[in-house]
């Protein structure tokens, strides 16, 4: 069965976060941007475009449990699983092998602003990727929009991003022996339908995948 690559998955993290800002902001007649809209429907959007990928060595969950997930996952439990790794609470997606055992986790979030916003499921990952098991990856998947009254809102957000989020970020996962690799795309930039002045108003999907 053909594998799907990192980039595949990456990509089908920024066209879910996309679908969900173009639905939310059709749904509400133009008028509500992403940030305000349930979390879940990014989720369930994210999970609709992995299925579409063309290829068969895959499965996804909703909501399993972090314990079930490693029961699965052939890990190797030496010693007490980490607290950051969150065991009793749920994983938003999980992505398994065609062979069953689970491949990764992503972990989604909406209206981020600053690394906190996702500082647990960051923990979370680097927990569950420390353990030797069948789980090669995780991702987090966000959206975040910004007005700036000054505008080139665009390269504020995206400076902001790289300065704030993906170097921080990046600096940890090397100092792990992790590998990191990231992918984010203008939404607003993408949609006939946004009514506003793009150079005080941008917004951005995110998708950073830290893998072994």
């Amino acid at each position: 069965m053909a594998k799907v690559s990192k980039n595949e998955i990456l990509q089908a993290c920024i066209d879910g976060i996309e679908q969900s800002f173009d639905e939310y902001l059709m749904w509400t007649g133009n008028t509500e941007w992403l940030w305000n809209a349930p979390e879940y429907l990014i989720t369930v959007n994210i999970a609709k475009e992995l299925w579409k990928i063309d290829k068969d060595a895959k499965y996804i969950t909703l909501e399993d449990n972090i314990k079930y997930m490693l029961s699965e996952a052939n890990v190797e439990m030496k010693g007490q699983l980490e607290a950051k790794a969150r065991g009793n609470g749920r994983s938003d997606i999980v992505f398994w092998w065609g062979r069953g055992t689970p491949r990764g986790i992503i972990e989604v979030k909406n209206a981020v602003y600053k690394k906190e916003d996702i500082q647990e499921d960051l923990d979370r990952i680097f927990a569950l990727l420390k353990k030797k098991s069948d789980i090669e990856f995780g991702v987090l998947a966000f959206y975040v929009d910004k007005h700036f009254k000054s505008g080139n809102a665009e390269k504020k957000i995206q400076d902001r991003l790289q300065e704030k989020f993906l170097d921080v970020i990046q600096s940890e996962v090397i100092g792990k022996g992790l590998k990191f690799k990231t992918l984010l795309t203008n939404i607003v930039a993408n949609n006939d339908n946004v009514n506003i002045d793009e150079d005080t108003d941008a917004a951005f999907g995110t998708a950073i995948m830290i893998y072994k």
